[in-house]
C-alpha cells in the first residue's frame, strides 16, 4: 500500500483476516494471492496490548520475518482516532509467545506484519 512516496508491505493476509494500515489515505498497489496449501500450515501472528508493551503470539513451527506493525488507536465508541507504525526491530515474530516493551496506549489495536521470506 501506497500514501505519497511512503510504502507499507502487507506480506500475508488470509481470507477474512483484518489487519491495519496506517497510512494516510492508502491506495493499494500489486496484490498476489496464495493457494492456502502454499503457505504450509503457517497462521497469522496475533499480538495484544499488556502493561508496558505488546505480547505476540504465534503458533507457527518457525520464526517468521518482522516487517513491523500498525498500530491503531480508537475511541470509545471504536471510530479511529491515529495510528503509528512499530519498527520491525520492535515486533515479534518469534515462535511462542514474547512480550516487548513499546509505549502503546491500552485498547489499541497491534497488527503485526510478518513475512514468510527471510530478510
Amino acid at each position: 500500500m501506497t500514501s505519497g512516496t511512503r510504502t507499507v508491505e502487507v506480506p500475508v493476509l488470509m481470507p477474512g483476516q483484518r489487519i491495519g494500515v496506517v497510512l494516510d489515505r492508502p491506495a493499494v498497489g500489486p496484490v498476489s494471492w496464495l493457494a492456502p496449501e502454499a503457505l504450509g500450515g503457517f497462521t497469522p501472528v496475533t499480538a495484544t496490548v499488556v502493561p508496558g508493551g505488546v505480547r505476540y503470539r504465534s503458533g507457527n513451527c518457525r520464526a517468521l520475518t518482522s516487517r513491523g506493525a500498525a498500530v491503531l488507536h480508537r475511541d470509545a465508541s471504536g471510530r479511529i482516532t491515529g495510528g503509528e507504525q512499530l519498527p520491525p526491530a520492535s515486533v515479534s515474530c518469534a515462535v511462542g509467545e514474547k512480550e516487548l516493551p513499546a509505549a502503546v496506549a491500552p485498547g489499541s489495536e497491534v497488527h503485526p506484519y510478518c513475512d514468510l521470506r527471510p530478510e
